[in-house]
């Protein structure tokens, strides 16, 4: 006679599997490593369910252990004219952007608009007298050319390697502190 018993603690026991078997009016399945399997009486219905339960945890576990979440945007990629704001929002989209790792989804289309941002911004503010010779510009100048040059080699999905993350992170750091010191 099958023992009837909770359908979770069947399915998600850590690596052990689920066999189908046949009953009368009602599927029966044996869980467990080897002979200690339990025997449980399942509907059809409870088997389709445990089979899209089960289709789910493994994204669930995944997210979980550091998988890697869709890329978005940090901040909008439009330049307005205000040279404080713009600077923050290319600064936090580059920061964003250095983030990715390699096969992030939706990397690709994100790197493209940064990069187009960056390009606007430095079209915006370069001839700028007012901006151009202040200490944010100057370092987020480099910075931009620094990953500008990275994705025009790499590509937009090669993410920035470790040595080249630490640079353009110090390089953010003092970008952030001047613009918070109106420089």
């Amino acid at each position: 006679e099958p023992v009837r018993g909770e359908i979770g603690r069947m399915a998600f026991v850590g690596g052990s599997s689920a066999v189908i078997g046949r009953g009368v009016g009602r599927e029966h399945a044996v869980c467990g490593r080897g002979r200690q399997g339990v025997v449980m009486s399942l509907s059809r219905r409870d088997i389709i369910s445990l089979g899209a339960l089960a289709a789910l945890v493994p994204s669930f576990a995944f997210a979980e252990e550091g998988g890697i979440a869709p890329a978005t945007k940090a901040a909008p990629t439009k330049v307005s004219g205000n040279y404080a704001d713009d600077a923050k929002n290319v600064l936090d989209n580059m920061i964003n952007v250095c983030s990715f790792k390699k096969g992030t989804p939706g990397m690709s289309d994100v790197v493209a608009d940064v990069r187009k941002e960056m390009n606007d911004f430095v079209a915006r503010y370069r001839r700028n007298n007012n901006v151009n010779g202040s200490a944010s510009f100057n370092t987020l100048y480099t910075a931009i050319n620094t990953l500008s040059g990275h994705y025009a080699s790499y590509g937009n999905n090669y993410p920035v390697p470790e040595k080249r993350k630490k640079r353009l992170t110090q390089q953010f750091a003092e970008i952030d502190k001047a613009l918070k010191r109106g420089r």
